[in-house]
């Protein structure tokens, strides 16, 4: 893993319990296919307003030690998820492996943060390029051919789901080859979550996508993530064009596994190069002298991923804003998007971290988005 440290000071948000009726798909086309077919042809619009975005990579069930067991980490990640505030969560590590309480360790979120009021896009499973395999009677046949690591999470109080103009799935799993074909085998199996949404305050609608790249520093697995980094923008004009959703802005939450000190041609570089917004160049930022992982040699043996205090980067002459290293990030991509504020969300205790919210060897991070 590459050098990271976070910590932020506690922010308190308040956030709104609700319950929540999810509605299949096929009902919610049937109400609005009437209504859009009128303008199916047209691309859909997008209103103005502000929501906040984060991503947040949670650390699989059998996350490396020194990490507490999933079992004690299970309720930090959802205090986290459920305090901050954020509209749409872009989730990684957050695989399909049992856990003691549920059949994945998705599922065991989804129930812990449902008080909180957020709940998962709907898609069926012919939307899920990730299912495994059945035979013609139905039995399962196989493993996965993915790596399942990616997952979505919105606020159904701020944001809903959107039926898109053509009637086809608005929401899936695809695999990173799909967006990038002929990257490695390893790299290509990564699963990649994306979402038509839109706010209820009129932003949107979008494309949310969260991705979790394969961390490997090898030659090949960097010149998969730097091909991946030029071919996602292709790809949601190609998923904004089948959708009947043209002109309709994305927004990216990734563990990237890439950073600028050791890979300053990263995957990063080619997001930004092809016209993606980072949320790191907001005007207004908070914890940047934080990193968006655990890991750095400074923090000594034994303490990667989980030290008592996070590493706080220093201004330099060489780093005059104190700017960590980070491999998550958000990014926008669509005319007219602005970013408005940038957060590492790390939780204290004086300089230790709360251990009530150290709940991953990574720190969630936040931006609020503007739409036109």
């Amino acid at each position: 893993m590459p050098e990271h440290g976070c910590t932020s000071e506690r922010v308190v948000s308040h956030v709104r319990s609700r319950l929540v009726l999810i509605r299949p798909l096929a009902t919610l086309v049937s109400i609005v296919v009437p209504i859009l077919l009128v303008t199916s042809t047209q691309p859909v619009k997008a209103a103005s307003g502000n929501l906040v975005f984060a991503t947040f990579n949670v650390c699989k069930v059998a996350c490396a030690a020194p990490a507490p067991s999933w079992d004690i980490r299970r309720d930090r990640v959802a205090r986290v998820i459920s305090e901050s505030g954020a509209d749409v969560v872009g989730l990684q590590e957050a695989t399909n492996n049992p856990t003691t309480t549920a059949k994945t360790q998705v599922a065991d979120i989804q129930t812990l943060v449902a008080p909180a009021g957020y709940v998962s896009p709907f898609f069926t499973v012919d939307s899920n390029e990730c299912r495994r395999p059945r035979d013609a009677q139905g039995e399962l046949t196989g493993p996965s051919p993915c790596d399942n690591s990616a997952a979505l999470l919105f606020r159904a109080a701020t944001v809903e789901q959107v039926t898109t103009p053509t009637g086809l799935p608005s929401a899936g799993i695809v695999q990173v080859g799909a967006i990038a074909p002929g990257i490695d085998a390893v790299s290509a199996a990564r699963s990649v979550a994306w979402a038509y949404l839109q706010g209820k305050n009129g932003a949107g609608p979008f494309l949310a996508i969260s991705l979790h790249l394969d961390s490997n520093k090898d030659v090949i697995a960097e010149s998969s993530r730097i091909a991946v980094g030029q071919a996602l923008g292709g790809w949601v004009n190609w998923m904004n064009s089948i959708q009947g959703m043209g002109g309709t802005p994305a927004i990216l939450m990734a563990d990237l596994n890439s950073y600028a000190k050791r890979q300053p041609n990263g995957v990063q570089m080619a997001l930004t190069s092809a016209g993606w917004v980072d949320a790191h160049s907001a005007r207004l930022r908070r914890n940047i002298q934080y990193s968006t992982i655990n890991y750095n040699p400074r923090l000594g043996e034994g303490s990667q991923g989980f030290p008592a205090a996070p590493y706080k980067f220093q201004k330099t002459k060489k780093n005059p804003k104190g700017e960590a290293t980070r491999i998550d990030y958000i990014m926008g991509y669509g005319t007219g998007l602005r970013v408005i504020d940038y957060e590492v969300v790390v939780y204290l205790t004086g300089k230790a971290f709360n251990t009530d919210y150290q709940a991953s060897d990574h720190q969630m991070v936040k931006a609020t988005f503007a739409f036109p």
